[in-house]
This record gives structure tokens, sequence and C-alpha cells, in this order.
């Protein structure tokens, strides 16, 4: 049986440690921290400027994407979109034509894919929309959703707030709290109770991401039909329900399948043999107890980029990455690696290692550094994920390449 070490537990390593155990490989799966899900808005995005099929057979050929290819880019959405039916957090969509989705301050977010209770706020529907605050949340103010919606030309009825069957509440409420009360079928009768009377005419009820943990479509869908209405969700503020549900899914899909997951160590590379002949044979975990060597066939990096540790900007001017210490592409003049207004494309989200059509980083000579070594998401340069709408499609499509390739 291959062993495979995955070093990273965002989306892209937890896509790779499942694809990686469906192939039959021991799979470890290593993470210093959390990865980025909770903080995301729980969707695919593909691309966000254009017709994302279109899109991609456009590029540049040294792009994530060319270089993955758009059969990965399909194949890693199906298998993620399945993933999430059989756990009944449908996602719907596809990457033919994006979805318009609402956000909490009133912009319009581009979107592959969703999960359902989001995808019913699509704006390309001509169904007339409410926004609704809760009472006590402070995460979102749906007067200024609704106005800033507005002036983008959406058909905006009402803003308003809803109480909640709650006791005054001494500190603020916050969307996990009431993630965690909507769970609960008393609470819910509770909020048909309270709610129905103010919701008379209304027939589109967008309200912040709120509704549920352990099965939120059961909630969903529960409610939608006692208030007579479709209700979908906004995501609001860090930690985000969408992807925190998103997040959940995954790490328990990849527990089933026998993922063994260490998270809190730092993690460094070990390499062993000659320039010409060197392989990764395991990695370094840095932990309270001392070092622990943890040797294996395979290591895949899905360790992000520089907002989640897999690209260190130091303040000698360097960009190093930060297991392997492998080359990074960038600007050695840091007064080069941002633009000048916040709102433009920043040189330094393209930063990152080259790697081949085989995810395979490179060094100078243009070759393989180490043949078992495999790279995914945003550790990978020549794509501005957040400028571009890209970040959750680069991240799941490298992530398939890599262990299509690690493993055929």
């Amino acid at each position: 049986m291959t062993e495979i070490v995955v070093v990273g537990c965002g989306l892209t390593g937890l896509m790779a440690s499942i694809l990686a155990a469906d192939r039959g490989a021991k799979v470890t799966l290593v993470a210093r921290g959390r990865g980025g899900l909770t903080l995301s808005h729980g969707c695919i995005d593909v691309w966000g400027r254009a017709t994302p099929s279109r899109a991609l057979s456009r590029l540049r050929m040294s792009h994530p994407y060319r270089l993955a290819g758009k059969e990965s880019v399909q194949a890693g959405i199906e298998i993620l979109r399945d993933l999430c039916h059989q756990a009944d957090l449908p996602y719907l969509g596809n990457i033919s034509h994006n979805l318009r989705l609402p956000t909490a301050v009133g912009t319009v977010h581009p979107t592959a894919l969703a999960p359902k209770s989001l995808s019913l706020g699509d704006l390309r529907s001509n169904t007339p929309i409410t926004i609704a605050g809760i009472d006590g949340f402070r995460d979102f103010y749906p007067e200024l959703a609704a106005a800033n919606l507005q002036k983008t030309g959406v058909t905006v009825v009402d803003a308003l707030h809803l109480p909640l069957p709650l006791s005054a509440a001494r500190r603020d409420r916050y969307a996990m709290d009431l993630a965690h009360s909507f769970d609960d079928p008393h609470f819910r009768d509770e909020v048909v109770r309270i709610w129905k009377p103010r919701l008379s005419g209304v027939k589109r009820l967008g309200l912040p991401a709120i509704l549920g943990l352990k099965n939120p479509q059961l909630t969903h869908e529960e409610l939608q039909e006692r208030l007579g209405l479709t209700l979908f969700e906004i995501p609001t503020l860090p930690p985000s329900l969408p992807g925190f549900r998103l997040e959940k899914l995954l790490r328990r899909k990849a527990m089933e399948m026998g993922v063994f997951l260490i998270e809190g160590p730092k993690v460094l590379g070990r390499v062993e043999g000659s320039a010409k002949s060197a392989r990764v044979s395991g990695v370094v975990l840095q932990t309270t107890g001392g070092a622990r060597t943890l040797p294996t066939d395979i290591v895949i990096l899905a360790t992000g980029g520089v907002m989640h540790g897999g690209l260190v900007f130091q303040q000698n001017g360097q960009v190093r990455e930060s297991v392997l210490d492998l080359p990074v592409i960038y600007d050695e003049s840091r007064q080069h690696w941002t633009a000048s207004s916040p709102l433009e494309s920043q040189p330094y989200a393209n930063y990152g290692l080259l790697v081949n059509e085989q995810m395979q980083p490179l060094g100078a000579d243009g070759q393989p550094i180490y043949t078992n070594l495999f790279c995914a998401g945003g550790l990978l340069a020549n794509a501005d994920r957040s400028n571009e709408g890209s970040r959750q499609g680069i991240g799941i499509a490298t992530a398939y390449r890599a262990v299509e390739v690690a493993l055929g």
C-alpha cells in the first residue's frame, strides 16, 4: 500500500486526502492549523469574470488551470458535488454559468457552485427579495445589503429585523450560537410561530447564514415549507457557517475513509539521496515533545499561499516556501510586491512555485526537483485567485491532478 503524507488541511488538502484514500493509499494529513474553509463563503469559485468553462481554455499555459487541465476541474468538482450530495448538503450550479449571489454588504458574488440554501438567492431570478436581519446579531445589516443591491438593479422589496425566541442575551449573538439553536426542533417551532405573521406576502427571504450545523438541509427545507416562502442564506463575517459546514463534511469523510489527521505541529520536509536522485523521504513534525519523523512514499503540499503559511514573506525581501524551502517565483524588489490601490490586482498574489503538468515543483533547470513531491492549491504561481475568482476551483483541480499523477 502506497503511503502518502498530505500537508495542509484546507479545501485542497482535504480533497487530496479523500481522493488518495479513495484510490487505496494510506494517507496521513498533517497541518499546523485549520486551513481557510471556516473563513470562506462555502461556495466553489471557478472563474468570476466570465463563463468559467470558456475562460479556462483561454488562459496562459503557465496558469494552474491549464497545467492541471480542464478535465481535472470538471472531475474534481463532480466528486465534491457527489460527496456533498451523499452527506445531505447538496451543492447546485455548474461551470457553464455562474450563479450570482448576494453578499452581506450587498455586492454580487459570482460562483460556480453553492450550497442549496445559498443558491436559492441567485439574483438571475426575477422573484423579488426581502432581506432580514436578526435582532441582537451584529454581523449582518439588512438595510446596508438592501441599499447596495438596489444600486445594482436588484429588486429588494424590504429590509427588516426578525426577533428570536430567546431570553435577553448578555452578550452579542454570533452565527455559531444561533446555528446550534436552529438545530433544536422546539426552537424552530417557536421561530415559525413568531416569524410567520411578520412575513405575510414575502416571496423570497434572505437571512444571514445561521440555519443549523447538524443537518442544515433539513432545517432549511422545514423552515421554507412552514413559512411558505423561498428562503436563502447569505454568508456573514468569519467564522462562516457555510464554510464551516463544508469543512466539517470533508473532515468527517476523510476520517471515515481512514485518513489519519495530525494537527498542530510545524512541518518540515526530509530529503535523502544525492542531488540528482534526491527524494522526499518524509516529513519531520516539530512537536512540543520533540521532533518526530514521519516516513512516506509520496508528499503532497497543500499549504496555501501567504495567507495560510505556505509562503513566508520575510523582512529581508525574500519569499520562502515553508516546508522544503523550494524555489519561489517572486520579484526581489519589495516595492513591486503590491499595487498602489488595494482594489487593484496585487502582484504578490501571483508569487509561488512553478510546477509542471504533473504538479511537480520545478528547479531553475525546468526539471522536477523531487520526483515524489507534488504541490497543489494556493502554493502555485501565476494565478491571482482572489482577483480571478478562482480560489476553490484551482484548489480542487490541482489536488485532483496531483493525486491522479502520484497514484497513476
